[in-house]
């Protein structure tokens, strides 16, 4: 029977507990949708272990009620991906197709593309998908689960930041090549989970700013030295957090240095040049190009010209908020490995986002 008017969205999605704004269906042996919860009604979790042993995998919400869905989804997904009640394929499922949404809406937004073709989204989906299925298996699942929930718009930059890691890597597997010494021998799929593991450190980078206020993240103003003190302890945090996990150790060491400069002067460390892992060094990169080419509460995004020509250290007086640069983005050349920076650059002027 064709969808006509619903759309289907799986039950792991329904939160024990949780409101929603949107009415749930399920359909028939008849072929009939029928209401199985109002909107605003408690879902308990005696429903759900119902509709699961009834064999019921996917449930319907009218496609009016789209964006309240989606919207929900967004507040949610934190939650969604600690809810003990859904499946974990389930869960793969509903965060590879959030994130490419969040994708989708980044690149039309921050790179002026008009639109990602279907192909596009799809890998976008599997690479998501994949990458949540090695953090729920290295035990890393809950510290992402808590970075979400803290703060959805780290997530969102964390999303960009796993697509640009793992499409650049795949560009130039030489760079890969010194993350994993024989890369370019090793079988298709095999190069595949290396890049997975890669973009699962992307994906992970600032995990620990989810022990950073809401008010420090998104200050409408300068920080202050103490809050500066508190943001600058994020890479120890995130660290922390995954200590007990099986990620492998480069992606650790990647989290911990992503924002050490290459010519020192970074933190947490102030370690500087080859003791940077690759990966690191890549990160400080792409963590940089995406901040300051996304909009946050405390300001406007820069174009993708104007965040390059102040990487490259050449700022112009008038591009940050009209005034003079703060001291960060002086110089800002000093912060990266000149050859990666040189790279990434090559690669923004022919990416066809594949």
């Amino acid at each position: 029977m064709k969808n006509r008017g619903y759309m289907p969205i799986p039950p792991g999605a329904i939160i024990p507990g949780i409101l929603p704004a949107f009415r749930i269906y399920i359909l028939s042996s008849k072929e009939r949708y029928v209401l199985w919860a109002l909107e605003g009604n408690k879902v308990s979790p005696e429903q759900l272990a119902r509709l699961s042993e009834s064999g019921i995998r996917e449930v319907f919400v009218d496609l009016e009620e789209k964006f309240k869905y989606e919207q929900y989804l967004e507040t949610n997904l934190g939650k969604i991906l600690e809810n003990q009640w859904s499946p974990d394929d389930q869960k793969a499922v509903i965060f590879s197709k959030v994130s490419a949404t969040v994708l989708k809406h980044a690149f039309e937004t921050s790179l002026g593309l008009k639109s990602m073709d279907a192909g596009v989204m799809q890998r976008a989906e599997t690479l998501v998908k994949n990458a949540i299925i090695f953090i729920r298996e290295s035990k890393s699942i809950q510290a992402l689960a808590k970075m979400i929930g803290h703060d959805y718009q780290t997530y969102e930059h964390a999303t960009k930041v796993l697509w640009f890691t793992v499409a650049f890597l795949r560009n130039n597997p030489d760079i890969a090549e010194q993350i994993q010494p024989g890369y370019r021998t090793l079988h298709e799929q095999r190069q595949g989970e290396i890049l997975e593991q890669c973009g699962v450190g992307a994906l992970l980078h600032d995990i620990g700013k989810a022990f950073v206020s809401q008010e420090i993240l998104n200050k409408n103003g300068p920080l202050t030295e103490i809050e500066w003190e508190i943001m600058r302890r994020h890479p120890l945090s995130g660290l922390a957090m995954l200590l007990g996990s099986d990620l492998p150790l480069f992606v650790k060491q990647a989290i911990l240095h992503h924002h050490e400069d290459f010519h020192g002067r970074g933190y947490p460390m102030g370690v500087e040049g080859l003791s940077i892992n690759v990966l690191a060094r890549l990160l400080r990169i792409i963590d940089t190009f995406d901040a300051m080419t996304s909009r946050r509460p405390y300001k406007a995004p820069l174009s993708p010209a104007q965040t390059i020509k102040i990487m490259v250290g050449t700022p112009d007086k008038e591009m940050v908020d009209g005034s003079e640069p703060g001291n960060r983005d002086r110089g800002m050349k000093e912060c990266f490995d000149e050859d990666l920076l040189r790279r990434f650059i090559l690669f923004l002027g022919n990416a066809r986002l594949t």
